[in-house]
């Protein structure tokens, strides 16, 4: 019986030690790394200083509504009415949010009064409405009128029946009532609220 040949031994696998980057990988990889933290850095001053400005706003809003005395009411929503159809269930008079018809009413001095679901929809484009009672003495008509008129956008003056108090204005959720044509508390009212609709920089239609 023939004895079986003995195999060859195997070499053993040479070693491959990792190849060591060159000093221009390595410094590549330091500027992405650098890279990388820059940019969480930005993102996190970015969103810190969103919430910084948010929180301002907000506190600068309670200021003036206390310093004015305006009224805050509970937001109805943004929903489009269909043509034609009515809406009468607001939370304020005038109203200051919820459905509203399809068109917003031109900005600047309107001698009709504005049906409530169509100055709703201005509103919610930023628009600060200001009305009076239609039997207001006419110098202080005149001195709205004018106030309307010094804004190039996104400001309504109107005539208002049946309004509970002489003067009121509003922005979307604010309102504030007067008993004259204040109107060194309307300009404030108006700087302060104008263009915070939840739709705030929609071009305003001018008439």
């Amino acid at each position: 019986m023939t004895a079986a040949r003995p195999g060859k031994p195997r070499k053993p696998a040479p070693s491959k030690r990792p190849r060591r980057p060159s000093a221009a990988e390595r410094a590549a990889a330091r500027r992405r790394r650098r890279l990388r933290i820059i940019a969480w850095a930005a993102a996190v001053l970015l969103v810190g200083g969103a919430v910084g400005f948010a929180i301002q706003r907000s506190q600068a809003d309670a200021r003036a509504v206390q310093a004015l005395g305006v009224q805050t009411f509970a937001n109805l929503g943004q929903q489009h009415l269909q043509p034609g159809q009515d809406y009468t269930s607001y939370n304020s008079k005038p109203p200051t949010s919820g459905p509203h018809a399809p068109a917003p009413a031109p900005c600047g001095v309107s001698r009709q009064p504005i049906p409530d679901t169509v100055q709703v929809h201005d509103l919610e484009h930023g628009v600060v409405m200001v009305q009076c009672r239609p039997d207001l003495d006419r110098g202080q008509v005149q001195a709205l009128e004018a106030l309307g008129r010094s804004y190039s956008s996104h400001v309504l003056v109107a005539p208002y029946p049946r309004l509970p108090t002489p003067v009121a204005a509003t922005a979307w959720t604010k309102l504030l009532r007067l008993d004259r044509a204040d109107t060194g508390k309307l300009r404030r009212f108006i700087d302060r609220f104008r263009q915070h609709g939840p739709e705030a920089r929609v071009a305003c239609p001018i008439g």
